[in-house]
């Protein structure tokens, strides 16, 4: 059955409202939308034509009891407010919509146990699988999950589990942080810190690596008071920032583990009468929609966002479909976007 508007009313369009408007019996309809039996060409056309003009869909939820499905998705992400978050459920929610599917969108704060209350929730709600965002290196709850319903099918997105069979969307942090650091050092920083999320954070470990990498095959020796863990929130950008460049030999460019985390640099530098770029370069990780708002622009590493939303709904339908669980890595490369907060360092 499909709901519709018709003059202000909620309409609830049913077969028989179908049947009516072609004028034929029920089990005409219903044999020529099961392609069962004959029936005329002309009269056929005819029932089309009524559910084209009803846009009568057929009842999902009948559908979905045949099919023991519910037609519903989990998706658990750890903070809403992130502005990559929001592109990210809107990339999925748009794509599962596509496919009939609907979502249960739960936000954890980061907090595990909110995340294992959700679990329940959606194991609860009967849901078809679910989508992981972000989750923590060694999410105990996932295991659990795994191991009580090994049938369901299961998307990590930005994160892996080795010894898990499910499957994994990831972008190469590592790379992309490697390209961050690299196009700093060719502009002659060499006081680079790193400030990124959680020291948990499958991102967060990826992305500290690929800045170590990027010091150590140039020769720059690693300043253990340039790194900082905390989370991809901007008012941990903020204070972070603050401590670093108020030190004696402050650095001249921070990496920063997302754009949001970008985006409280700006502002502690603003506060601290800093210039960005001429006396601060700064590159994010992302490229989410502040970069460009932000002015100066922000240099960032670009993430393909939408594109690996849009993987994880393509892989979990084809899963629930096929009713078999396979493990499967899908790795995404990130690219570097210059824009106006880099510049080279003034040789003093």
């Amino acid at each position: 059955m499909r709901k519709r508007f018709h003059k202000d009313v909620l309409v609830l369009v049913t077969i028989k409202d179908v049947a009516k408007e072609a004028r034929v019996s029920i089990s005409t309809v219903s044999r020529v939308l099961n392609k069962s039996g004959y029936t005329s060409e002309k009269t056929r056309e005819k029932v089309l034509n009524a559910v084209k003009k009803l846009n009568y869909q057929g009842s999902l939820v009948a559908a979905a009891m045949i099919k023991k499905q519910t037609l519903t998705l989990g998706l658990i992400i750890p903070d809403i407010k992130n502005i990559f978050y929001s592109d990210l459920t809107r990339a999925i929610e748009d794509r599962a919509n596509s496919h009939g599917f609907n979502i249960f969108l739960c936000n954890t704060d980061n907090n595990l146990q909110k995340e294992a209350e959700y679990i329940h929730l959606l194991i609860a709600k009967g849901v078809d699988g679910i989508i992981f965002s972000s989750p923590e290196v060694d999410d105990e709850n996932i295991k659990e999950l795994k191991q009580r319903y090994p049938e369901l099918p299961i998307v990590i997105l930005g994160g892996k589990f080795p010894n898990l069979i499910l499957n994994e969307i990831v972008v190469d942090n590592v790379d992309g942080a490697l390209k961050a650091m690299r196009h700093l050092l060719e502009l002659g920083h060499k006081d680079i810190a790193f400030i990124g999320g959680d020291f948990e954070s499958y991102a967060s470990i990826e992305r500290h690596q690929g800045y170590k990498l990027a010091l150590n095959e140039s020769g720059v020796p690693i300043n253990d008071d340039f790194v900082i863990f905390d989370k991809f929130y901007i008012e941990s950008g903020y204070k972070n920032a603050l401590k670093l460049l108020q030190k004696n030999n402050r650095p001249t460019a921070i990496f920063a583990g997302s754009d949001s985390i970008a985006v409280g640099i700006y502002k502690a530098a603003r506060k601290l009468n800093i210039n960005i770029p001429e006396q601060l370069s700064v590159v994010g990780f992302d490229d989410s929609q502040y970069a460009e708002i932000l002015s100066p622009m922000l240099t960032t590493i670009r993430t393909p966002i939408k594109e690996m939303g849009q993987r994880a709904i393509e892989i979990i339908v084809k899963t629930i479909k096929e009713k078999q669980i396979n493990k499967e890595t899908i790795l995404f490369y990130p690219t570097l976007i210059v824009r106006e907060s880099t510049m080279e360092v003034e040789i003093k």
